[in-house]
């Protein structure tokens, strides 16, 4: 990748973090340099910024730490309770930062690196072998003119969390300046005039205008340009069945930590206890399938919601059972399978089994929420269902030949 797309990238504000800062001849000062060539402006601190100052971290380009960043004479060894508590310091740090933030973070150091990778994996923070937005590196391999850049490419290349990332943003950062220059271009009020329309409409006013910029904002976005060179690798770890349930769980389904306690939608998934014994509590899942709009304008909140049930995994592709073919299941027209919600799970959602049912009575059940396109399909499907013409059997004589 060629320093112009890297710069593009990589726009923005680089921190550094590094105790040797006001040293001319420190190692940091010239990998530093080689950044601030590329016309990438340096926001530098000598020590861990407070913890009100991370805050203002909201989307920093990238992040250069330096591991030790208590200065001691050469000769003098580190003891071991200093160099834990540079260690602890650090991982805390970098804690609450990715709490604040996704970006980049290069560890550049004059320490040993296996030391730094292991406490990282201790805190769950790193992964030897698989890609990530840590990156331990040796201060003394990046001291020529234009190493840096050649080793985050490289880098890059083998990350494609980040390359999409920092793609996302680019094109992101762009359309939203678009966006709200035009808007403002049409007229500096128009927050305040579509507030009001909403307020008229008798819906959520916040969450119709969160809804219309994020609409205008994501159709100016498409298409996306993503190089085929870095995400078409195959991952060096391939991911185990469970770590793939995980991912797919995450890309359909928001779980209820990440929602707020009062937002109700279209999608969201609720979990009654239906009987306990000894041994085991059995529960049924509710889907609620009823439009945006509707929740929205309703005084009384009430949701339509059809009732779903785990999938046997041992069923599946077994006569009686649930088919799967090319990666879908084959559905009858009364129901609707969708894999892996609410920690993995394969649920079944009966169309004949609709109920309604009122917020305030099942809120403190909701597990998460299906988005679309998933959530969308049920909605069709149901329709579809709920419009359907029944036909005479066809008898059995009439399709199946009799034995010779």
């Amino acid at each position: 990748m060629d320093l112009e797309k890297l710069k593009e990238l990589f726009s923005g504000i680089a921190v550094v973090i590094d105790d040797e800062i006001n040293d001319p001849e420190a190692n940091i000062n010239k990998i530093i340099r080689q950044i601030e060539c590329a016309n990438i402006p340096v926001l530098k601190y000598l020590s861990l910024p407070e913890e009100d100052i991370v805050g203002h971290f909201q989307n920093p380009s990238f992040l250069l730490l330096d591991w030790k960043l208590q200065k001691l004479e050469k000769e003098i060894s580190i003891p071991d309770g200093l160099q834990e508590k540079d260690a602890a310091d650090n991982l805390n740090f970098i804690e609450k930062l990715k709490e604040i933030c996704f970006c980049p973070v290069f560890i550049f150091t004059n320490e040993d690196t296996a030391f730094i990778k292991s406490k990282l994996e201790d805190r769950g923070l790193y992964q030897d072998g698989k890609p990530s937005y840590l990156f331990v590196q040796s201060k003394s391999d990046l001291q020529d003119e234009g190493a840096f850049f050649d080793v985050v490419s490289e880098w890059l290349r083998e990350t494609p969390s980040i390359y999409v990332l920092k793609e996302w943003e680019k094109r992101q950062q762009g359309c939203k300046t678009k966006l709200f220059s035009e808007l403002h271009s049409l007229n500096p009020s128009w927050p305040t005039i579509m507030w009001k329309n909403f307020e008229a409409d008798k819906v959520n006013k916040s969450l119709e205008m969160g809804e219309l910029i994020s609409r205008n904002l994501h159709s100016r976005m498409i298409p996306f340009n993503f190089e085929n060179n870095i995400l078409d690798k195959e991952p060096s770890m391939p991911p185990c069945r469970d770590e793939l349930i995980k991912l797919l769980e995450g890309e359909r389904f928001l779980k209820r930590e990440s929602l707020h306690e009062d937002d109700v939608g279209c999608g969201d998934l609720f979990k009654v206890e239906k009987s306990q014994s000894n041994e085991t509590t059995e529960f049924t899942y509710y889907l609620n399938i009823r439009a945006q709009c509707d929740l929205l304008r309703s005084k009384k909140v009430e949701l339509y919601c059809l009732k779903g049930r785990v999938v046997d995994e041992t069923k599946i592709n077994k006569k009686g059972g649930f088919p799967v073919d090319e990666g879908h299941f084959l559905e009858k027209i009364n129901h609707s399978v969708v894999p892996f919600l609410d920690g993995g799970k394969i649920i079944e959602f009966l169309f004949r089994n609709m109920k309604i049912q009122e917020w305030k009575d099942l809120k403190e059940n909701r597990v998460g929420r299906l988005l679309p396109p998933y959530i969308t399909r049920i909605q069709q499907r149901y329709s579809l269902y709920m419009q359907r013409q029944g036909l005479p059997r066809i008898p059995d004589a009439a399709i199946f030949k009799a034995a010779p």
